[in-house]
């Protein structure tokens, strides 16, 4: 039989490595040709970021990388028109990244996939299971956060 700590840590491999292809399987299927799921990632943030967008520094931050990471990324998601830099008019030090139009049908349908996984997991349980759902990935991510 096994222990608590060995069925978690065999779920949370499977469950990593299953976000993983399904995501993968998702963008091969025309969702911005040729993007990686951390581009794809990065579109997302960059989205979530309004017009206003990010800068390269809330990138960075967020994905917990070093700045010049995120500056090649965002060099390359620009070559490819996903993208668009833009310096600050208040302080020329601060480059803003915002969605091009691709970007934006990009970030949109792979928040509509997004939605698509909710909706099919919230079919499958109830209103306990839900809550209890929720609360243990709200304990998850705070782990996660500090680790």
């Amino acid at each position: 039989m096994q222990t608590f700590r060995e069925t978690i840590n065999n779920l949370l491999e499977a469950v990593f490595h299953n976000i993983l292809r399904v995501e993968e399987e998702y963008l091969q299927k025309g969702l911005g040709p040729g993007l990686t799921i951390r581009e794809m990632h990065i579109i997302e943030y960059v989205g979530k970021g309004g017009k206003e967008g990010r800068t390269l520094s809330e990138i960075a931050s967020f994905f917990k990388v070093a700045r010049p990471s995120i500056t090649v990324a965002a060099k390359k998601l620009e070559e490819r028109e996903y993208l668009t830099k833009n310096t600050s008019l208040q302080d020329k030090r601060v480059v803003r990244v915002t969605l091009t139009r691709e970007g934006r049908k990009v970030y949109l349908s792979h928040m509509r996939f997004h939605t698509l996984l909710a909706n099919e997991l919230e079919e499958d349980l109830n209103e306990d299971e839900k809550q209890t759902l929720i609360n243990t990935m709200i304990k998850m991510d705070k782990y996660f956060e500090k680790s």
